[in-house]
């Protein structure tokens, strides 16, 4: 549905293609090809073209090539195409080989005898039947995810037509940037609207090479600030999925801007009419997965507990209410750390009561952490030993982490 370096390299009339360098890059996206006829490219492309350089119309020396090089780099484009043969460029040097793989650019040999015509309209006309399909797909798990397509029969139907196999198992994973509203209003970025258009791009970008090389088949849904992915987890468990997509979460995170991003997994899909309350569990562990800011970026619907109680209460003032009623009396909003108390019990519970265990989490001595628990009683009224208190107590706690800045 998309293309990739690697299947242009697979295409059956462009056998005589050779990968000469960036090896570990093959799985750029191809969005179009542009033939270099300047001596230089950077004014011409914008990102994920196969540039192919022919020497025909400009002499390609050596300094040349390494230009082009850093410009290809620098725009982001797919891959380079070199055309080597006798009357022009007649061998690629050893230097541009290996910045081509220092930049971990992918450098692709094409000789003369192969002509360009047919190179470009077949990788032209793959292009566009891969855009075609594509965009049916994308229709189609639209609807499985949000339930609403016309039968089962016809949806069922279509998925076969594109080779979407329906039956088998899978998770739902649901990525999706956090703190957009902060971003514009508290961010000095010029050009706010296309600083983010652009991230986005670039996160469907290293998400769609991502699915491609680990193989998956179902179609990537990008809307607004979200994406919404479709993993198998027959070879792979959903253990792997979570760390592989923090591993992404963390690449496209932006320190400057403040730009997060967080994801939430489902629970098992087995059956067709499973991709809807897939993609809603998804959906409510990325919410919680941003509410409590995790470090991993990502959180399993599986995982949530209590806390999918908590999210599901229509009325939220009964969990804010339950939250002061419980923790009210540890926090101090006037003073210089308000949360002192409220985090102490929080790695109290955590640990089960171990003090050595929760005054190391806390990076304090074990005698703070004493002062500090009998503070707590004294502020409630109620005993760390009492399990009641404990229970209520755990529970304040998530709903505060998940609803303060």
């Amino acid at each position: 549905m998309t293309m990739t370096v690697q299947d242009v390299l697979n295409l059956p009339r462009l056998f005589e293609l050779k990968l000469r360098a960036g090896f570990d890059s093959v799985h750029r996206l191809v969005r179009w090809f542009y033939v270099a006829e300047n001596e230089g490219i950077a004014e011409w492309v914008k990102g994920g073209e196969l540039i192919f350089i022919t020497g025909i119309n400009h002499a390609r020396d050596e300094k040349n090539l390494l230009d082009l090089l850093e410009q290809s780099y620098a725009k982001k484009v797919a891959g380079i195409v070199i055309l080597t043969g006798p009357d022009f460029i007649r061998h690629i040097p050893d230097s541009v080989l290996n910045r081509a793989s220092e930049l971990h650019l992918p450098l692709i040999e094409q000789p003369y005898n192969l002509k360009m015509v047919e190179v470009t309209q077949v990788i032209g006309t793959t292009l566009v039947q891969l855009s075609q399909i594509k965009k049916s797909a994308e229709d189609v798990l639209s609807q499985l995810l949000m339930g609403n397509y016309p039968s089962l029969d016809t949806v069922q139907l279509r998925a076969r037509h594109l080779h979407l196999p329906l039956l088998g198992q899978y998770v739902i994973a649901v990525i999706r940037f956090s703190n957009v509203q902060a971003f514009f209003y508290e961010t000095a970025v010029q050009n706010s609207e296309a600083y983010l258009y652009q991230k986005k791009q670039d996160g469907y970008d290293l998400l769609e090479s991502w699915r491609k090389q680990h193989h998956q088949i179902f179609p990537i849904i990008a809307q607004g600030e979200q994406f919404s992915l479709v993993l198998s987890t027959e070879k792979h468990k959903t253990g792997f999925w979570a760390n592989a997509l923090s591993e992404i979460i963390q690449k496209l995170r932006d320190p400057e801007t403040g730009l997060k991003l967080f994801a939430g997994i489902s629970g098992d899909v087995k059956s067709v009419v499973a991709f809807q309350r897939g993609y809603w569990e998804a959906c409510q562990a990325q919410e919680i997965a941003a509410d409590l800011n995790t470090g991993l970026g990502v959180c399993l619907y599986r995982e949530l507990g209590v806390l999918r109680l908590i999210k599901a209460i229509p009325d939220q003032s009964v969990t804010q209410q339950l939250m002061r009623e419980t923790l009210g009396p540890l926090m101090a909003p006037d003073k210089k750390h308000p949360n002192i108390l409220l985090e102490t019990l929080d790695a109290w519970l955590k640990e089960n009561g171990n003090l050595i265990h929760a005054a190391t989490r806390l990076g304090i001595h074990r005698n703070t952490l004493n002062q500090r628990i009998q503070k707590i009683e004294a502020l409630t009224g109620q005993s760390l030993t009492n399990a009641n208190f404990r229970l209520n107590a755990a529970i304040a706690l998530l709903i505060w982490q998940i609803s303060h800045d």
